[in-house]
């Protein structure tokens, strides 16, 4: 178990950040996640001793990394952890074998070579061990990244952003990897990233982190189904934030009422008075588009609304549907042909009350 209880101010006055985080990792994969600059990377780095905090406490379960209080600071070398990268950091005169030899913390050259063997075979990257960086694939340099890490025999796995050089096909592949890893390794990992997909494909427990604090955590789909504070909302991608007020309950149903400006929207029933201002969240892809007003339906709201803005990329369309108040909605390029959809087009959202989250 990874206990960190740190302090660490950079620059000073306003524009400065502090990071002020006490965080416990049990065991499987714990993801931080949170925009840039949220201390993601800090905590990493205090962890490992490339970073020194100004104050705290840092142990993995008997052994003590860092307390301010005794001026205990453990060297880098000694901490036995391994560490991916952004970039992979290979050395690109070795080869891959020789870049995984070179982390190897067995004790003789046969061991070294058993272990690696075993590594590039749980990793599916046998025929790459004769090649240099240069010859390998995106994935395979990353493959090659977390070997070199686990062959060093860690007690910690720390991995930041490693997939995010990588293109989507290869990045699915590698996050079952990266959580078959981790469960046959048995140690805790520690995943940096600002993905939400990666962090619920490879996540068992999410870390979220807004200026240096943690302001939320539990299993990912929780944290992104039911963020409970507007930074939280905002660091998960809850794109519709409505300030609304509070019309009635219907507790039989287990519904509460909410006004947003004309609209009244059912979300879970909350008990708080009515009259009371409240804010409400919703993900764009939890609204569906419906050229029909339907009604045996499942989705307690249904609302009537008009496309207002259409913006594209190569896969997916966000639209902005004004129904009383502006919704965005995302939805798959395929959507929008089937439907037709276009500016100036009627509409119906239907979102589920569950959906709609009540913020702190």
């Amino acid at each position: 178990m990874l206990q960190a209880r740190f302090k660490k101010q950079f620059g000073s006055g306003r524009p400065g950040l502090t990071v002020d985080v006490d965080i416990t990792v049990v065991k499987g994969v714990t993801v931080l996640f949170g925009h840039s600059g949220a201390g993601k990377t800090t905590i990493l780095r205090a962890i490992a001793g490339t970073l020194t905090p100004d104050e705290g406490r840092i142990a993995l379960d008997e052994t003590l990394y860092f307390d301010s209080a005794t001026s205990i600071n453990v060297p880098i070398r000694k901490r036995r952890v391994g560490y991916v990268f952004q970039d992979h950091t290979l050395f690109p005169h070795m080869t891959a074998e020789e870049n995984v030899l070179y982390g190897s913390r067995a004790r003789t050259a046969a061991e070294s070579r058993a272990r690696i063997a075993d590594l590039f075979a749980m990793l599916s990257i046998e025929q790459t061990a004769g090649r240099y960086p240069h010859e390998l694939s995106g994935g395979e340099q990353q493959r090659i990244a977390v070997a070199r890490a686990l062959a060093s025999d860690p007690r910690i796995m720390l991995l930041d952003e490693p997939l995010s050089a990588v293109d989507e096909a290869t990045r699915a592949r590698l996050l079952g990897e990266i959580a078959a890893v981790q469960r046959q390794s048995g140690i805790p990992f520690l995943y940096v990233t600002h993905n939400q997909n990666e962090a619920v494909r490879v996540g068992d427990h999410m870390l979220v982190l807004h200026e240096g604090n943690v302001l939320q955590e539990g299993a990912p789909l929780d944290v992104f189904n039911a963020p409970r504070s507007f930074p939280v909302a905002r660091a998960v991608g809850t794109d519709n934030l409505f300030v609304g007020e509070i019309v009635g309950h219907r507790p039989e149903d287990g519904i509460t009422t909410l006004a947003v400006g004309p609209c009244l929207l059912e979300v879970p029933y909350n008990g708080l008075a009515p009259g009371s201002t409240v804010t409400v969240g919703v993900r764009s892809e939890d609204i569906i588009v419906s050229l029909e007003h339907l009604t045996q339906i499942s989705a307690r709201n249904v609302l009537p609304g008009t496309v207002k803005h259409m913006i594209s990329d190569r896969e997916n369309v966000e639209l902005v549907v004004s129904c009383g108040a502006d919704f965005k909605v995302s939805i798959t390029s395929g959507t929008v042909r089937a439907l037709d959809l276009s500016v100036g087009k009627r509409v119906y959202l239907l979102v589920k009350a569950r959906a709609l989250h009540i913020l702190d």
